[in-house]
């Protein structure tokens, strides 16, 4: 057999995580499957033909891989996850975590540094925490976890400025005022999130309308929570800007690519949400 007819072995990338946001959605006409979203195309074929092989009631695999392999020539690419605004935010909390990785490793001696540096590595999780609910489709509750970052954020800034006797009784919502001097925009979203995170008075005609009219409340809202999506963003190049101003956590080289990454994909991911407003809008209007 010559060289030519001997197929080169397909390199495969192993991978597990316990994470539900970093996987992607298989599907067929009868079942779906998640899988890793780090794992590669060969990965998701065998995935796509055993559960194929198991719909059609058949044992085999190999047959199912071979004989309708151009049928997964049309699913391939819907196997990866295409919408650029999941993409965007899971690139965003990658970024948080590496940057709370290094916080770990950062040496602090006074009381309001430490807590400062606590608070910042912990809130890699409420970012991956916010950035679920989004994909679930979760509007108040995505704003309930933001308007939480972005208090902590604020506390964050404020506690290494007071005595360490006072720090314990520090309320993270009264820093809000102190933090509009390094977050220009602090009150403004505050004061968004705040109205979704508690029921505002005014939504209480609306329930009554909704009600009268036997509309039934929103549970989710894909549109709508990828709006919030924004604020995730916006806080994550906070959070950059704080944790290097705080704690000089590396170079301004890398400082100045990895900001302006983060407002790359805030920027991208604006224009996307635009693009997919203006299409809600128009299915709208052809109803």
């Amino acid at each position: 057999m010559s060289d030519s007819n001997v197929s080169e072995p397909e390199e495969r990338l192993i991978t597990s995580s316990h994470d539900l946001d970093d996987y992607d959605i298989i599907s067929t006409n009868l079942m779906s499957v998640a899988v890793p979203h780090r794992t590669n195309e060969g990965f998701r074929k065998m995935i796509w033909a055993a559960m194929v092989t198991y719909s059609l009631g058949n044992n085999s695999v190999d047959h199912v891989m071979k004989r309708y392999k151009f049928l997964w020539a049309r699913r391939q690419n819907k196997s990866f996850q295409s919408d650029a605004r999941v993409i965007a935010l899971r690139e965003t909390c990658d970024a948080v975590r590496e940057i709370a990785d290094q916080l770990e490793k950062v040496k602090s001696t006074s009381l309001g540094k430490i807590c400062a540096k606590s608070a910042l590595c912990r809130l890699e999780a409420s970012f991956k925490a916010a950035y679920g609910l989004v994909r679930r489709h979760y509007v108040f509750e995505t704003e309930a976890v933001i308007r939480m970052i972005l208090e902590q954020l604020a506390w964050a800034y404020v506690v290494p400025t007071i005595p360490e006797d006072k720090i314990s009784k520090l309320k993270p919502n009264d820093c809000i005022t102190r933090f509009k001097t390094f977050f220009a925009d602090c009150g403004k979203l505050n004061g968004m999130l705040s109205n979704g995170a508690h029921i505002d008075p005014s939504i209480v005609d609306d329930y009554a309308t909704f009600h009268a009219q036997g509309i039934p409340p929103v549970r989710r809202s894909r549109e709508d929570s990828f709006d919030r999506g924004d604020s995730i963003l916006v806080l994550a190049i906070v959070y950059l800007r704080l944790s290097q101003a705080s704690f000089d956590l590396m170079s301004d080289e890398l400082y100045t690519s990895k900001i302006d990454r983060l407002m790359h994909l805030l920027s991208e991911y604006r224009r996307r949400q635009d693009q997919h407003s203006e299409a809600q809008a128009g299915d709208s209007n052809d109803e």
